[in-house]
């Protein structure tokens, strides 16, 4: 029993119709898949962003304060050497000693230059810590403008593919056509 041209023509326009439909539903659902994967990966890059700039805001709140406790860890050192120096020269002046000369002078001269030094010392290390964080904060700052990079490049991605699903509803209809074509010009091909 032999089917007629034109039937076998309209099968096989429905299978491959069908077959079209099917890989274009396929498309678009791959497609959404696609989309909501990225747009959690932008999401995500975007909080990163957000988490490196509020650390690197709390870095630079950080080596403010490491100078600030510098400065004045500095401060406390020259008080202190004035303080020593006070009571140095009080001491000299009761016992009848020249305060402004000889082995007094000194001793005050030492004094003092040791209380500079240490409050440089100071000051010294509230810089460098406070370096340290302005280090960290440059950093954190570099991880926020990848991460919002990032964020931007997932985020351009999270569109729908039509280019894709053009492609197969197109090629659905090249398979439809060439069987149309095939069978109109050749027949069926049936045993």
């Amino acid at each position: 029993m032999a089917i007629a041209t034109s039937t076998a023509a309209m099968i096989s326009a429905a299978v491959a119709l069908a077959g079209a439909a099917a890989g274009t539903v396929s498309a678009v659902q791959q497609a959404e898949t696609r989309r909501q994967q990225t747009e959690y990966q932008s999401d995500l890059a975007a909080r990163n962003a957000q988490q490196a700039e509020l650390s690197a805001q709390a870095a630079d709140e950080a080596a403010r304060q490491e100078r600030r406790a510098g400065y004045e860890a500095a401060q406390a050192k020259r008080q202190e050497a004035a303080r020593i120096i006070g009571a140095q020269r009080a001491q000299a002046g009761a016992s009848g000693a020249q305060t402004d000369a000889g082995s007094t002078l000194d001793k005050t001269l030492d004094t003092a230059e040791k209380g500079e030094l240490d409050a440089l010392a100071a000051e010294q290390q509230g810089q460098s810590r406070a370096h340290a964080q302005d280090m960290r904060a440059w950093s954190l700052r570099n991880q926020s403008a990848e991460s919002a990079s990032n964020a931007d490049f997932a985020g351009s991605r999270a569109e729908t593919d039509y280019l894709g699903l053009s492609s197969t509803l197109l090629n659905g209809a090249s398979r439809v056509g060439r069987n149309f074509y095939t069978i109109g010009s050749r027949g069926p091909l049936l045993p």
